[in-house]
């Protein structure tokens, strides 16, 4: 069970790999085209957070049932699993078409959304993104089935190879919508959410022919169940809670900036908050194998083993988590510069700060998904308050005097406590002291952290500026490189992360 988990964790970071490579393929050549009209880009962005936005429109059931569908079947209880992957998706699905008729009202009046849409000429393209985004907005809805069905099981990694193909369709399309002399950016949007649909439903095609769970199999079980309801509802309503606390402390930030600031205001920001929702996709990617894995111990009633796994993924996720974005941090100027160009100087630090708000991740998502696991409703409670409180009153008080740059100051002072936060729970249930926790995961850190603030500080000063893939390139390459050798430092450094390795090398190389 450990070996084949093991291969599976493998498997699916090996197609995340090259998923993240397609994802900065795919912000380093869409953006730069995209970015180049500000104001339709503006709007664009607008119309991207929104389908972020679905991800939450599932009353906290999903999440949930997630959980459950994750211990039926480590009980190897098919039928209940299919029961609660249907009800979850009933829920979700009543949701997007609530939203999906907002979103048809808003594209006859985008004036209600965005400030000043009727003057700069963008009117028409802004009813035509919103149409489209109302038309594919239950796509959603068969995303996070096929989430549940391959993540409970270990193997996202199937998934994700279908996600790659429909990222290379994606990308190759900006070379014809985005030509010399051609802005096309609604039928590129249109292209986009077609070849998504595509892919979902040949994934569901992988579904029915690897373990049985068909669409239309799905589709059978999409109805209300009050048994799953009355089971599911005490962690789903904190989930939900949870949920609408982080649209308001989260996802609302680009439509209020909108209305506060403008379309133009929001394509500074969205730069940001682009690089801020590409760390996201990565983490949670990275996560989540380990959320089922939580579930599984959870159902099995193993503690130990699930405080043994809980500290060995702190510290073998911190070197994802934290030197990519020391990296970006250090070279914010030229990479915003060789990225989008000099236009963009509000960004660089917008980008820095969201970015660094993530630093504390490799804390947060494990304690977060224990937290769910273990049912901690009354700490899941006390995030949710926390968090958007701290937020917009931090907006409230800074906003009249900084403008739209305090939304990024006061995400960062929310994440960071927030993290810290988690970090007690963490210590909490490892049983550990403060001070145990900083010499056991910490410590082995600070080392190759200092190597690459010494190495990138320096050279950011003579790195090039001009707006050009080359100039992007070097600066992506000087980072990794950066990150590399701190990860070779860390091995040297950190007893747990290099245990890990050499355990992957002795059962995957030495045995072939």
């Amino acid at each position: 069970m450990l070996q084949s988990y093991t291969k599976n964790y493998i498997r699916i970071y090996f197609w995340q790999i090259l998923s993240i490579v397609l994802n900065l393929l795919s912000l380093f050549i869409v953006i730069p085209q995209l970015s180049s009209q500000p104001g339709i880009y503006g709007v664009y962005s607008i119309c991207v957070s929104a389908i972020i936005f679905l991800s939450y429109a599932d009353l906290g059931f999903l999440s949930a049932g997630y959980k459950y569908a994750s211990e039926a079947y480590a009980k190897h209880d098919r039928n209940r699993e299919i029961d609660i992957v249907g009800f979850i998706c009933f829920i979700l699905l009543c949701l997007v078409l609530v939203f999906s008729g907002v979103m048809l009202l808003l594209s006859f009046h985008p004036e209600w959304l965005i400030k000043g849409i009727n003057k700069d000429g963008n009117l028409l393209i802004a009813q035509r993104l919103l149409l489209i985004l109302a038309i594919f907005s239950p796509n959603v809805v068969l995303q996070r089935a096929l989430q549940v069905i391959f993540g409970v099981r270990l193997e996202d990694y199937i998934y994700q190879i279908v996600l790659i193909v429909v990222s290379i369709c994606k990308i190759l399309s900006v070379f014809y919508y985005f030509r010399s002399g051609h802005y096309d950016i609604v039928p590129y949007f249109l292209f986009t959410q077609v070849v998504t649909t595509i892919g979902l439903l040949y994934a569901f095609y992988l579904t029915g022919k690897k373990y049985g769970i068909s669409l239309i199999g799905v589709l059978k079980k999409l109805k209300f169940s009050p048994v799953l309801f009355t089971e599911i509802r005490g962690l789903a309503l904190s989930t939900f809670f949870i949920t609408l606390s982080w649209i308001v402390y989260y996802e609302l930030d680009i439509y209020a900036i909108a209305r506060l600031s403008g379309a133009q205001a929001v394509a500074y920001y969205s730069i940001g908050l682009t690089c801020l929702s590409f760390f996201r996709s990565i983490f949670g990617t990275l996560f989540n194998p380990f959320s089922a894995r939580f579930n599984h111990f959870v159902a099995l009633n193993d503690e130990n083993g699930l405080r043994s796994l809980y500290k060995t993924v702190l510290c073998v996720m911190l070197p994802p988590v934290v030197f990519p974005i020391v990296a970006v941090v250090c070279l914010g100027k030229p990479f915003v510069y060789s990225w989008v160009g000099t236009n963009f100087v509000d960004s660089v630090q917008i980008v820095r700060l969201l970015v660094l708000s993530n630093i504390l991740a490799f804390i947060s998502y494990p304690s977060g998904m224990l937290m769910v696991a273990n049912k901690n409703i009354k700490a899941l409670y006390f995030l949710a308050i926390l968090q958007p409180i701290l937020f917009w009153a931090g907006i409230a008080l800074l906003f009249p005097h900084i403008g739209y740059f305090a939304f990024s100051y006061f995400t960062f002072l929310s994440f960071m406590v927030s993290g810290a936060i988690y970090l007690w729970i963490s210590l909490k249930f490892l049983r550990m002291t403060a001070l145990t926790f900083l010499r056991t995961i910490i410590v082995p850190a600070i080392l190759p952290v200092l190597a690459m603030l010494l190495l990138l500080i320096p050279l950011s000063g003579y790195l090039p500026q001009e707006k050009n893939k080359l100039s992007l390139l070097l600066t992506i390459s000087v980072g990794g490189v950066a990150a590399f050798v701190a990860l070779v430092i860390y091995y040297f450094t950190s007893v747990i992360f290099c245990g890990y390795i050499k355990n992957i090398y002795y059962k995957f190389v030495r045995k072939g």
